[in-house]
């Protein structure tokens, strides 16, 4: 049977997701305490066990069309004994129909693997978010008058500013913004803005990647080199891996519910 979850199904949900995410103890916690939504959360059950599950999470996108709500799915996943069953493919085509119902214009999700863009193809997925990647070691501070800051809520409107502005896009709401904050403060090296004149001209949310390395990311901004910087010395790292907007790394897929055309957008901080 599928259906939604309830408040009754907490336990079951935690320990499925446990048994297929495991080794991320921390962001577990923080996400079943802080984001977690029975209402979005399908849930394919066979005699009172649950075999299979995945969350609808709603986001809005811009794209050729304007903005519409679309359904981003996330920590899709089955029980190892319940695989090869065919279960994942109805708890998909489900929230299809049940997108359909509510309006919403297509389907998103970012695989966790790479072989998995080859799988999600057969149900109608195509490759359509990609970013840059690049590897930056610490140099010489620039001699300019900047300041570095942990970014706050009050920074995002400031942050919205230099976040996408052209092309397909995920757009982001307040609490969007918040979550992610709250996640890097409390897990990651942090979320960092630049200051230039008093004015933000790039953010980082940067996370520990090992004992003398960081990893930023979402990077944005007009001088996102002199960001990098700033953080490798505040953090005391040499090297920092940073993905920005850009096309050279698929990262994500959509399937759209009508006939609109795909075409290469950016997404990122959906909880990849």
């Amino acid at each position: 049977m599928i259906r939604f979850a309830d408040t009754r199904d907490f336990d079951a949900v935690l320990a499925l997701w446990k048994r297929c995410f495991p080794g991320d103890e921390a962001f577990t916690q923080w996400f079943f305490e802080n984001q977690y939504n029975p209402a979005v959360t399908l849930l394919d059950e066979e005699d009172g066990r649950l075999c299979s599950m995945l969350q609808m999470l709603p986001y809005q996108l811009r794209d050729a069309r304007g903005v519409r709500p679309v359904t981003y799915i996330y920590g899709a996943c089955t029980a190892p004994e319940c695989r090869r069953q065919h279960r994942m493919d109805r708890l998909l085509m489900h929230s299809f129909d049940l997108d359909r119902q509510a309006g919403r214009a297509a389907s998103i999700l970012i695989p966790q693997e790479e072989w998995l863009f080859g799988f999600y193809d057969q149900f109608g997925y195509q490759t359509a978010f990609s970013v840059d990647t690049e590897t930056v070691s610490r140099t010489e501070m620039p001699e300019e008058n900047i300041m570095l800051r942990r970014l706050t809520e009050d920074d995002i409107p400031a942050m919205q500013a230099l976040y996408p502005a052209e092309g397909m896009c995920l757009l982001r709401s307040a609490d969007d913004w918040c979550a992610q904050l709250a996640l890097f403060h409390a897990l990651g090296a942090g979320a960092f803005g630049l200051e230039l004149g008093g004015t933000l001209t790039a953010y980082a949310f940067v996370w520990q990647d090992g004992a003398d390395r960081l990893w930023a990311q979402e990077a944005c901004g007009t001088d996102v080199p002199t960001l990098e910087q700033a953080v490798l010395h505040a953090c005391g790292c040499k090297e920092m891996r940073v993905t920005a907007p850009g096309n050279a790394h698929r990262l994500g897929c959509i399937r759209y519910h009508d006939d609109t055309p795909v075409q290469n957008g950016y997404f990122n901080l959906l909880f990849n």
